[in-house]
């Protein structure tokens, strides 16, 4: 009993290593693919900065008008200005949108990745602590119970094979009595006999 307990307790410490110890080559077991169609996106903004250019063409024809005041001309012209840095911006974000999101996907997909191993790795933990644990649930379920009960019943056997031979003296005892008695008997009545 001993010599299984001490196979099975290296067999699952063993199993539970080599499981932790392997390099991970495994897929995950979920794969985040963020894909995102640019095209609609970069199509709308163009079309967005096409109509801002014309709205710039129109507000500039607008100030070429002779009867607009020259605060009113110079309102205009500042408007114009903000529409086409507004049109830059919305330039220079549509161009920097696909490094953006390749850099997303990849800190996602990386981020992922950690996840899954790190619940991997605590899984396998978990499972170790649980084979651990019932190992030595039953270690002590042996050494204080199956232990104590086998020295009880040992002893009691022993007790029972030694009221056993008592039983048997007696008896050995009694039939030697029981022999002697009738013996006893049988010379009283010769004895009677011979007198008679």
């Amino acid at each position: 009993m001993k010599y299984s307990l001490l196979f099975l307790i290296a067999m699952f410490t063993s199993a539970s290593f080599a499981n932790t110890e392997e390099p991970v080559t495994t897929q995950p077991l979920v794969t985040i693919n963020a894909m995102i169609d640019i095209k609609g996106i970069e199509q709308s903004a163009e079309q967005g900065a096409q109509a801002m250019l014309k709205m710039a063409d129109s507000l500039e024809l607008i100030a070429q008008n002779r009867n607009l005041t020259p605060e009113q001309q110079q309102n205009i012209h500042k408007t114009i200005e903000n529409i086409n840095n507004l049109v830059d911006v919305s330039s220079d974000s549509l161009q920097s949108l696909p490094t953006f999101l390749k850099e997303s996907k990849e800190t996602l997909s990386t981020t992922s990745a950690q996840f899954f191993d790190d619940l991997t790795f605590k899984v396998i933990l978990l499972l170790a602590i649980v084979v651990l644990a019932l190992v030595a649930i039953i270690a002590c379920f042996y050494w204080f119970i199956l232990r104590p009960l086998q020295n009880t019943l040992l002893q009691a056997t022993t007790n029972i094979s030694t009221m056993a031979k008592a039983i048997e003296n007696s008896a050995l005892s009694l039939e030697m009595t029981n022999k002697n008695h009738d013996n006893i008997l049988q010379l009283l009545s010769q004895e009677k006999d011979n007198q008679s």
